[in-house]
């Protein structure tokens, strides 16, 4: 059975309107001889593939140059550090081992001919005054009413109210 669609599609085609007339053909294509199309490449762009192509590559080839040479420099500058970070290390242990108080007082004694003070080659200044000086030949009261009142002169020079 056929729908009522193909039916009139059917009608439509072989109206009588049309029954005379020709359909149109399609047209033919014709090759005419003479000129080829080209098949080949032009040499223009060619050589200019050929140049893009050689930059390329010598671009990639320098920049690998570079890589190589930059790594190259990094390696020798870790190195480097690393000797200088142990040459820290030696160092600094050996200036803790001279700089102990038993070294020092050898090095003064040995060295320098120095040696201990005694009691009677110290001398004490008292700078608390209104700019004089007092020289006494025993050191300061250690006291907490002597240290507080040193405090406190201290505390009013210092915010010259004295």
């Amino acid at each position: 059975m056929r729908s009522s669609a193909a039916r009139v599609l059917e009608d439509y085609e072989y109206s009588r309107e049309y029954r005379g007339v020709r359909r149109e053909q399609a047209p033919r294509l014709e090759v005419k001889e003479g000129k080829r199309p080209d098949t080949g490449v032009s040499p223009v762009r060619l050589l200019l593939c050929v140049i893009l192509l050689v930059a390329l590559i010598s671009l990639a080839i320098y920049n690998n140059i570079i890589m190589v040479e930059l790594g190259d420099q990094l390696s020798d500058a870790k190195a480097q550090l690393e000797v200088l970070q142990s040459e820290a290390v030696a160092l600094r242990s050996k200036m803790e081992s001279q700089s102990s108080t038993q070294n020092v007082e050898n090095y003064a004694s040995a060295t320098l001919g120095m040696g201990k003070a005694d009691k009677y080659q110290i001398t004490y200044m008292n700078l608390g005054g209104e700019g004089s000086i007092y020289r006494t030949d025993k050191a300061p009261d250690k006291a907490p009413s002597q240290m507080l009142l040193r405090g406190f002169d201290n505390l009013m020079e210092y915010m010259k109210l004295r």
